[in-house]
């Protein structure tokens, strides 16, 4: 006889039929107590609301009757504060990102121009005017910034009575500010190049200078000489990392100077940096004057 292809046991057979009576029970149940019980439910509910919000309720055409709107944290200029500042604020997203449109267009200058702004309640600007306060308009801040540039002018004016030429090889940086076109910053890298440089040997290696406009040389070289000479590098004595600032040589061209003086024991000649390859002729004809045995 042929043998099954699944055996059931008596156990499985027991355990399946329960398991399967506990599914009708679950899934039959709750259908059969819907049907034979009265649920009695009411669809009614209600919701308490303050009389703010009642209002804005019984006044719809005022969106913002029942919005609540809160204190500044910290006294600040209205231009600082970003699109989540003003939702913490009270303002909703839409008018938050509207208000920062109009503040980058027109910008915020007075509590009197807050006012026109459609977007922004006056509840809201009423709670937050004792905490703002505002720059001074573009028209009074360049008034500041004539005054100032006026008193620096009768400054350098002053300090330029006190000199007829003044010498850029030993010129202070207080004295380089006093030229007219000249500040504190131009004067600092000046001052740098040539100490790089060890002294001008002609006014016109200032146009070596980077970011010094051919107009503000025009105008300081009427008050500028030279007087004092330039120092000299002992090419036998002097160190690769003073070589390689200098603004004539390179960093490989400073090694190639070091590795010839090795090699030689000690320059004899000045010519001798010539025989480097990587100096050429005009390297050599403008670092000559800047080098000594």
């Amino acid at each position: 006889m042929k043998k099954p292809f699944v055996i059931f046991s008596k156990r499985l057979e027991r355990g399946t039929i329960l398991w399967l009576c506990v599914c009708v029970v679950v899934i039959f149940a709750p259908r059969m107590e819907a049907y034979f019980v009265d649920p009695n439910l009411s669809y009614t509910w209600r919701h308490k609301m303050d009389q703010k919000v009642q209002r804005a309720f019984q006044n719809p055409s005022s969106a913002t009757l029942g919005r609540i709107y809160k204190k500044l944290w910290k006294r600040c200029n209205p231009e600082a504060l970003t699109a989540a500042d003003w939702q913490r604020l009270g303002l909703s997203p839409k008018q938050a990102a509207s208000l920062l449109r109009y503040k980058d267009k027109y910008g915020l200058h007075s509590l009197s121009q807050m006012q026109q702004i459609r977007v922004l309640p006056s509840e809201l600007l009423n709670q937050i005017s004792d905490s703002l306060y505002f720059e001074p308009t573009q028209n009074a801040k360049t008034r500041v910034v004539d005054q100032e540039e006026k008193a620096l002018q009768e400054k350098r004016q002053e300090a330029r009575g006190q000199f007829d030429k003044l010498d850029i090889n030993s010129a202070t940086e207080v004295m380089l500010v006093a030229l007219p076109g000249i500040g504190a910053y131009t004067a600092a890298k000046i001052i740098a190049y040539r100490e790089r440089l060890g002294g001008f040997l002609a006014l016109d290696q200032l146009q070596e200078i980077q970011g010094i406009k051919p107009e503000i040389l025009q105008k300081v070289l009427p008050y500028l000489v030279l007087e004092q000479g330039v120092k000299r590098m002992s090419i036998n004595e002097v160190s690769y990392e003073t070589l390689k600032q200098h603004p004539y040589l390179t960093w490989n061209q400073a090694n190639s100077i070091i590795k010839m003086r090795k090699q030689k024991g000690l320059f004899k000649e000045i010519k001798e940096l010539k025989e480097s390859v990587l100096i050429d002729d005009d390297t050599y004809k403008k670092l000559l004057p800047y080098v000594s045995l």
